[in-house]
């Protein structure tokens, strides 16, 4: 069974996927990736607080009083997931306090636009508390599909529920001038297959969530992409079934931040 996660990291470089999947040799986290996966975490982290927060909200409440309890959520589980990496963070040089004044910015940022779509929906619809929670679009967060049929797996972030089963990846890194990255595409086509498999519908279209610059990118299915994924599929499962070590990859920008490059180099 492949993962979705395995088509992407060939995109990147099939022989470090290789060296991996395959002969258990994994790189140390790197400072960008530490980052990224502490963005990611508190995400999803603070997601599971909307409910209970949206929900205590009255017609007393002002715009502030929301913010400050988004405030204190983002805080708390940022420092959660900063100490929670705070070995990763020091085998890089990096002091949890530098983490956490250059993330924080980026988490209140968040705060502040989440705050404000909440509030002006109550204030526009008149609604609160649970009515307030029922009026916002449903979805289902880190949904885990598996499709016998193409022997594949992944984790969606989320699925929004609107007008069928819409996949979201969200995505903390930089984003392009337009459109999304190759390997953001692949993975939400392939977020896409898996859907449709699973619920016996055509899911036409995806989102990627570039939450460094607030915008939500649209991908849609079509032959070409269908079939890119598909061939995609049966290059990575060939890959990892053979006994030949891959090529380097040609782009020497990945080997320099690469943790395994020595190693990589040696053979």
């Amino acid at each position: 069974m492949l993962f979705v996660t395995d088509l992407t990291g060939y995109m990147y470089c099939s022989r470090k996927l290789y060296f991996s999947k395959i002969l258990h040799i994994r790189e140390k986290p790197q400072e960008q990736s530490i980052k990224g996966t502490i963005k990611h975490a508190v995400f999803e982290h603070a997601g599971k607080q909307d409910k209970e927060i949206i929900s205590s909200f009255t017609e007393k409440n002002s715009l502030e009083d929301l913010e400050m309890k988004y405030k204190k959520v983002y805080y708390s589980v940022l420092m959660f997931h900063i100490q929670r990496a705070k070995r990763d963070l020091e085998a890089q040089g990096l002091k949890t306090l530098e983490v956490y004044q250059e993330l924080w910015p980026f988490f209140l940022a968040e705060a502040k636009e989440k705050c404000t779509f909440f509030y002006t929906l109550a204030q526009e619809k008149k609604i609160y508390r649970e009515a307030l929670w029922l009026a916002l679009p449903k979805s289902v967060p880190e949904l885990r599909i598996v499709s016998e049929t193409l022997q594949l797996t992944g984790i969606i972030d989320r699925v929004d529920l609107i007008d069928g089963f819409i996949p979201v990846e969200i995505k903390t890194g930089s984003a392009p001038r337009d459109g999304v990255w190759k390997e953001h595409m692949i993975q939400i086509g392939a977020y896409m297959l898996l859907l449709s498999e699973h619920y016996g519908k055509e899911i036409s279209h995806g989102y990627v969530e570039y939450r460094a610059i607030h915008e939500r990118r649209k991908i849609v299915m079509n032959a070409f992409l269908r079939d890119e994924i598909l061939e995609l599929i049966q290059k990575v499962r060939a890959t990892l079934n053979s006994k030949v070590l891959p090529a380097k990859t040609t782009d020497i920008k990945k080997c320099e931040r690469c943790g395994i490059r020595d190693i990589c180099y040696a053979q």
